[in-house]
C-alpha cells in the first residue's frame, strides 16, 4: 500500500469537510517554511543500494511533515520528505529512499492525522504518539551515510525516539 491513500484513510474522518493532499517533496528542510506547521517523526525503514544491490534496515529514519489548511479554500496540504540513507561500502553511493512497511507508514499517518487535529482543528489528546514497529540491525546508526543527520535534523539522542515541533494556530488564512 502506498501513503497516500494510507493518509486518506486516516484523516477523512476527522477533516471537517476539508480536502487534505499528501505530497513528497525533498526540498522542505527543518523550520524553514513560514506560515506551515512542521511534525518531524522518526521510523524503521530498509534500505537497498542501487550500485552494489546490498540491503540494510535501520530504525532512525527521519521524515519530517509539513502541512497548511487554508480557511478560504477548505484546502489541506502535506508536504513530507523522507530523509534518505547511502550505502556505506560503495564510494560515491547515492542516497536512497527508505521503504517503509505498510504498519509503519500507518503508524506514522495516525501520528501525523492527530497532530493536525491538534494544530488545525484545536484538538487535544493526552496519549503519547504511538511508536514504529523496531527491527534488529547489526550495526549502529552511520551519521556520515544518514541525509537526517547530515542535515542535522536527525534525532541522534537514544532516549528520545521522536520529536514533535510546531508553532502557530495550525488553521491559517490565505498563503
Amino acid at each position: 500500500m502506498e501513503w497516500t491513500p494510507i493518509f486518506q484513510s486516516q484523516a477523512s474522518p476527522y477533516t471537517q469537510g476539508d480536502n487534505w493532499q499528501l505530497l513528497f517533496d525533498d526540498t522542505i528542510v527543518e523550520d524553514q517554511t513560514a506560515g506551515w506547521e512542521q511534525y518531524i517523526r522518526r521510523t524503521v525503514a530498509s534500505f537497498r543500494c542501487s550500485l552494489c544491490k546490498r540491503t540494510w534496515p535501520s530504525n532512525r529514519v527521519t521524515v519530517l511533515f509539513h502541512f497548511y489548511l487554508d480557511n478560504n479554500t477548505h484546502q489541506g496540504t502535506v508536504k513530507v520528505r523522507r530523509y534518505r540513507q547511502n550505502c556505506k561500502r560503495c564510494t560515491n553511493a547515492p542516497m536512497e529512499q527508505p521503504r517503509v512497511r505498510d504498519e509503519n507508514v500507518a503508524i506514522l499517518m495516525e501520528n501525523l492525522v492527530k497532530n493536525i487535529r491538534k494544530k488545525c482543528y484545536h484538538e487535544t489528546f493526552d496519549e503519547v504518539p504511538r511508536e514504529y514497529m523496531g527491527v534488529e540491525v547489526d550495526s549502529p546508526h552511520e551519521p556520515a551515510h544518514c541525509e537526517g543527520c547530515i542535515a542535522g535534523v536527525c534525532l541522534r539522542d537514544p532516549t528520545m525516539p521522536n520529536a514533535a515541533r510546531g508553532s502557530g494556530s495550525g488553521r491559517r488564512g490565505h498563503r
